[in-house]
């Protein structure tokens, strides 16, 4: 069972980071044209402000992403080991181009101690202004976590 609450507790937003940054990998889904799922797996990171976590992935601007995405900006993201420890963000997205926050997110993954965190220049890219890459920004709506044995789910209001 998955107890879900109107407001984010700082346990739970903590939560949810340590088992994102754990796994590391997670399957992101978008939709197509045509309403249907589309899944891919991914490498976020998450940052804590305040009261809010947000998600950040360097991606290819591929054609159809960037339809998926301009026709319906949501997305999943799923993240699961098998323990049976998930950690689900049900998100907003966003395709940046801004030099700054490429600049921030770039840092972010270079800083974090591996397996998140590697040179950003694996992707293919000389540095953060490279347009061969672009930052994903994920703005959670609602987060769950879950041990196997039950679960806590926070949703946004509105």
């Amino acid at each position: 069972m998955v107890v879900e609450s109107s407001t984010a507790p700082g346990a739970l937003l903590d939560e949810f980071v340590r088992v994102a940054h754990r796994i590391v990998w997670c399957t992101l889904v978008t939709v197509d044209r045509r309403g249907r799922p589309r899944s891919r797996v991914v490498h976020p990171i998450w940052e804590r402000t305040g009261d809010t976590v947000t998600g950040f992935v360097f991606t290819r601007p591929t054609p159809l992403k960037l339809a998926h995405l301009e026709r319906t900006p949501f997305v999943s993201c799923s993240y699961w080991d098998p323990a049976h420890e998930v950690a689900v963000a049900e998100c907003a997205a966003e395709l940046l181009d801004d030099e700054p926050v490429r600049e921030h997110v770039w840092q972010l993954f270079a800083a974090a101690p591996e397996p998140l965190g590697y040179d950003p220049k694996i992707l293919g890219a000389r540095d953060h202004r490279d347009p061969a890459i672009r930052v994903l920004r994920l703005t959670p709506w609602r987060l769950s976590c879950s041990d196997g044995t039950g679960g806590r789910a926070w949703r946004a209001a509105g």
